[in-house]
């Protein structure tokens, strides 16, 4: 019997890559859920939907065959944000693929993912990522390749809920036995998530501001990272580079003491083809984002 699978998404100003992680994963699901909208950090700054192209990519992209459902509202944090999708998943699913916005995994990897899944029956899958810096040419290093992403969980019976969205963790009922198919297994057969978290000027600029306001222990951030560590990184040459990554021990927003090493690395593989196949207006996208960045640190406008 062939698996079912929802895939829940929760968006907010997510428009970077998100109409290439719904083309990687729309033949291969049985449901699309999203959830979008803004947590209370968000709406505490006025805001009660995303003011970016996640709403039209969500309104305009293909559905032949009404899998997406979309919810919209404001939500307290991300645990009930997932969770307002979870309601319309439907009774006879076997697994919950939670996914970001700016994850995307490649054809041939899914389909050996959705046959682990049928012969093993795990009740967790986990994921390396390899999480892409200042463009597409680089990726993280350190304790960000080095974690596990979880994002498929068998669901465990009608009306389940998620009970924290760090990591994203469906309880399963009790005495159940759990059987989990790690990232490391998983990497040793070519197996990554392809992370486009630190890409785009703009969403690593909201990204940070979220996380330290709202996510990251005080202390634990470096100050003003989007203007010491991202934007001289992105801009700068080789040389200050190299300057940048000796100093915080590579580029990540959480202080060195607290994540230990991150430099970046030159990405020597292949992108996923819905990514390769937008590439060029990917690439201006991200130019096009810096330039009001490097017009306020030079003329302060």
């Amino acid at each position: 019997m062939k698996l079912k699978i929802a895939a829940g998404i929760i968006v907010f100003n997510s428009d970077f890559v998100l109409k290439q992680v719904l083309e990687s994963i729309y033949p291969y699901m049985n449901q699309i859920l999203i959830s979008e909208g803004c947590v209370s950090y968000w709406e505490d700054k006025g805001f009660t939907t995303s003011k970016d192209k996640t709403n039209e990519i969500l309104k305009n992209f293909p559905d032949p065959q009404r899998k997406i459902k979309i919810i919209h509202g404001t939500y307290l944090e991300k645990t009930e944000q997932a969770n307002a999708y979870m309601q319309h998943v439907d009774q006879d699913t076997d697994y919950i693929w939670n996914i970001d916005a700016d994850e995307v995994f490649k054809a041939n990897d899914i389909e050996s993912i959705i046959n682990i899944l049928a012969t093993e029956k795990p009740t967790s899958m986990g994921f390396k990522a390899y999480s892409f810096y200042g463009g597409f040419e680089n990726y993280l290093t350190g304790f960000d390749h080095d974690h596990e992403f979880i994002r498929i969980q068998k669901y465990p019976y009608w009306g389940a809920q998620w009970i924290n969205h760090r990591p994203p963790t469906l309880e399963l009922p009790a005495g159940e036995s759990k059987k989990h198919i790690s990232s490391e297994q998983l990497a040793a057969q070519g197996i990554y998530m392809y992370h486009y978290s630190y890409t785009f000027p703009r969403q690593v600029f909201e990204k940070v501001q979220y996380y330290e306001g709202a996510v990251i222990a005080p202390g634990k951030c470096i100050p003003d990272y989007f203007n010491s560590v991202y934007l001289p990184w992105v801009t700068g040459t080789p040389a200050q580079k190299q300057a940048v990554e000796q100093k915080y021990q590579g580029v990540h927003e959480f202080t060195p003491d607290a994540r230990g090493d991150c430099y970046t690395a030159r990405f020597i593989g292949c992108h996923p083809f819905p990514i390769i196949k937008a590439m060029k207006e990917l690439k201006k996208e991200c130019e096009a984002q810096l330039t009001p960045f490097l017009l306020e640190r030079t003329f302060g406008l």
